[in-house]
């Protein structure tokens, strides 16, 4: 790598670098506005904690415990359905929980569609629990907004008052809302008088609200084990709420898994009633059938005979009863009916066949749930009904099956009941009339006693049935608040107060359309920059002399001496001075830098060329009566305008003259080109004051008599577009020896930090600041301050 490559890296890190510090300097000069953002959004985030009403998170874990309930046979069968893996089982019991209707019932139950508010400091304030009195929203008004608070007070146990109105408890009040309820706390007693904003809401909507917030997640992917959560603003209520979901959760799983025991039992209980009526009617005709034929009892042989037929009509009767129940459970497979409608498995002892029915209420049970919070396109939906599909066709081939046996049982035993008719035939017509009889009540009592057992079975599984579910632990509540956390509410209002100003800062840079730092024109042209010029608010127009120790006075001395490098040779003499636009300081800067180069002795000359707006024959209060103008027109000598400047020795002037119709021309009529060359001969430099390039003609027109042309550029003032025009005019060649000096800089603004007088600020130039900070304008502090930085 050569040398040269060295220095461009060199100073690519160190143009980084300067950036850099630019950037930070830019930002921590306005370091008030970003303290007084701060404390203010502080501020507001102390504001917003006390406003904002705190959650507390409440949760509780559950247990789903696999479904263990048949013989190996059956588990087996249930296993190959994939029914109860584990990922089905935690997806179908999250939509259970989350179901409208056992949101409803806890909602209903606890009665939250009252809201109970106390004014406490600035805010309204929800309380629940330890109340004096209930509100119960009966029948809510067609047109109930829920949206108006009533004021409500008890006044003793017998009367409430309702917005100012005495209404007496436990009866039935008129709103707007509805029609209400006020009933006293069964443990309240006292004291009374207490002032309560009532508000009623919507059930739709609490629903909803609690179903968003409800949050039941898998304790791992594996595991069977449910995390609920909840966020409420009052801890108490939110375990109440958890605990009576998990109550009704396990309420409905139980009713799931006895909806055919209760149709069972329901069955029976029919039947029973039936069968009794004709068991009563069957023994009186026995009685009557005894006292008519004067027969006290049938022999022994009859006696046989007739607990045979009873026992095998017994059994006869099982078998009808259980293909009877297999053609309605075939029919209803058949059907579309809803779980609630399953038929009775009344006299069915298959393990499988029960199992499967039972698993089918299930599932059935559990879509219509998942139906009220999903639409039907839903996967696990759809799941379900590919489960359901498969139980059907399992229950259908195991009735089939069911049913080829108990066909083939039932002609067994109506062919045995044939030989017992021929037998009864060969007895005595009196005791064959009495056995038929007999006959008829032995089949009613055995069924009725049958019926009996099977009802004390049935009511004891539906007493003993339990949900699959455990509740790990009870809910319980946070003690301190999950939303919101104050650490992090102040964090974010502290980065938004930092973020503001900082925001502010960044755009205003970034609409800023003017020239703001050394790097903005340095990014745009090559043109070399001679000088930089700070703002001086002194009211005098030749500062070096009236103020030579001021920094700008010191700056102008920095010009004078980087001028010597732009134009070393003692023949190049003419100095043009040019801007952009009117303002930027060009006549300051050339009168200023004509008496700096006076004060050295040499001997000056300024020619005041802006002949359409002159300024410096005002500023040095010069005769202007006869001047550049007169001359060029033919109507004065060069030693008649050229005018000595009183404020300054060897610094001499020639003022603008009266203002011209047609400056143009005459700087072309060949009198200037005399002029110049003229004043080369007496004068050391001759410094010509141009009006601006953009503007007007002139600039150009002279600058074929300038041996250097300073282009200035006012910080803050000048736009950025306007250095790619000189930098055109830089690569064009049309001004001779074109350098840019930039002037106004302020002392505080930030700019050019690391650069030139950037620098000098702090360091170089403290002791030509002294004089400035020792005026009678400043004020103790600022040369307090100022005295430290010349110490520095």
């Amino acid at each position: 790598m050569s040398i040269n490559d060295d220095l461009i890296d060199s100073n690519g890190q160190d143009h980084q670098e300067t950036d850099l510090r630019e950037t930070i300097f830019n930002y921590l000069k306005h370091w008030k506005w970003f303290v007084f953002s701060i404390i203010f959004f502080l501020g507001l985030g102390y504001v917003y904690l006390k406003l904002v009403t705190p959650k507390y998170k409440i949760e509780t874990d559950l247990l789903i415990k696999p479904d263990d309930k048949s013989a190996n046979s059956q588990s087996d069968l249930l296993k190959s359905l994939d029914l109860f893996s584990s990922d089905k089982i935690i997806d179908n019991e999250v939509q259970i929980l989350k179901s409208k209707d056992i949101l409803e019932k806890i909602i209903k139950a606890l009665n939250f569609q009252t809201s109970y508010y106390t004014t406490k400091g600035v805010r309204k304030r929800e309380q629940y629990g330890n109340l004096p009195f209930e509100v119960k929203l009966i029948k809510p008004a067609a047109d109930a907004s829920y949206k108006e608070r009533f004021e409500i007070r008890l006044i003793n146990s017998t009367t409430a008052e309702v917005n100012g109105k005495k209404v007496p408890l436990n009866m039935p009040y008129q709103t707007s809302e509805g029609l209400i309820t006020i009933s006293q706390r069964p443990k309240w007693k006292g004291p009374f008088n207490q002032l309560f904003s009532v508000k009623f809401n919507d059930i739709d909507d609490l629903i909803e609200s609690y179903s968003n917030q409800l949050k039941v997640d898998p304790a791992s992917k594996q595991a069977t084990v449910l995390i609920i959560t909840i966020e409420d603003a009052i801890p108490e209520r939110g375990e109440d709420f958890v605990n009576k979901l998990l109550d009704e959760y396990n309420l409905a799983a139980i009713e799931d898994k006895n909806i055919v025991s209760s149709n069972t039992l329901a069955f029976i209980t029919s039947r029973l009633a039936n069968i009794s009526g004709s068991l009563g009617s069957v023994e009186k005709n026995v009685e009557n059938y005894k006292s008519r034929n004067r027969i006290a009892n049938i022999g022994s042989q009859s006696q046989i005979l007739l607990q045979g037929v009873g026992d095998n009509d017994a059994q006869l009767n099982k078998v009808i009863i259980q293909l009877n129940v297999l053609q309605n459970l075939e029919d209803y497979l058949k059907s579309d009916s809803e779980p609630s409608s399953l038929p009775s498995m009344l006299g069915i002892d298959d393990a499988t066949l029960l199992g499967l029915v039972s698993s089918l209420g299930e599932v059935q049970q559990r879509k219509l749930s998942l139906l009220q919070t999903v639409p039907e396109t839903n996967p696990i939906v759809r799941s379900y009904d590919d489960q359901i599909t498969a139980l059907k066709k399992a229950i259908n081939a195991s009735v089939q099956n069911l049913k080829t046996g108990l066909e083939t049982t039932k002609k067994q035993l109506e062919n045995k009941n044939n030989q017992f008719e021929s037998s009864i035939k060969q007895v005595p017509g009196q005791e064959r009339g009495l056995l038929d009889v007999m006959r008829q009540q032995h089949l009613q009592d055995t069924l009725y006693m049958y019926l009996l057992q099977k009802r004390e079975e049935t009511a004891m599984k539906l007493a003993s049935g339990v949900a699959d579910s455990r509740t790990i632990d009870r809910a319980r509540s946070s003690k301190l608040p999950v939303k919101p956390i104050k650490s992090v509410i102040y964090l974010l209002f502290l980065v938004i107060g930092t973020a503001i100003p900082a925001l502010v800062i960044y755009l205003k840079g970034l609409l800023n359309f003017r020239i703001a730092r050394r790097q903005d024109i340095e990014k745009a042209t090559n043109t070399p920059i001679l000088a930089e010029i700070s703002q001086s608010d002194d009211p005098g127009s030749l500062l070096v002399s009236i103020k030579p120790r001021s920094m700008v006075a010191e700056q102008v001395r920095a010009l004078r001496t980087n001028l010597q490098f732009v134009i070393p040779k003692e023949e190049q003499k003419v100095i043009l001075f040019t801007s952009s636009i009117s303002g930027e300081g060009k006549s300051f800067i050339s009168l200023n830098l004509g008496a700096s180069i006076a004060m050295s002795g040499k001997k000056v000359v300024i020619l005041e060329l802006d002949l359409r707006k002159p300024k410096l024959h005002a500023g040095l209060d010069v005769d202007n009566t006869l001047g550049l103008s007169n001359y060029l027109i033919g109507k004065a000598t060069i030693p008649e305008i050229v005018k000595e400047i009183p404020q300054q020795d060897n610094y001499y002037i020639i003022t603008s003259g009266p203002i011209p119709p047609n400056p143009a021309e005459l700087l072309v009529n060949g009198q200037i080109d005399i002029l110049i060359n003229s004043l080369k001969k007496d004068f050391d430099y001759v410094i010509l004051d141009a009006p601006p390039v953009g503007l007007v003609t002139d600039a150009q027109i002279l600058s074929a008599y300038a041996d250097v042309t300073l282009f200035i550029v006012r910080h803050n003032y000048t736009a950025k577009n306007q250095i790619y025009s000189i930098d055109n005019l830089y690569r064009s060649g049309k001004f001779n020896n074109l350098n840019i000096i930039i002037n106004s800089i302020g002392i505080n603004q930030g700019y050019g930090y690391g650069y030139g007088y950037g620098y000098g600020y702090g360091y170089g130039y403290g002791g030509y600041y002294q004089e400035e900070s020792d005026s009678k304008s400043a004020s103790k502090l600022g040369r307090i301050f100022k005295a430290k930085k010349n110490q520095d």
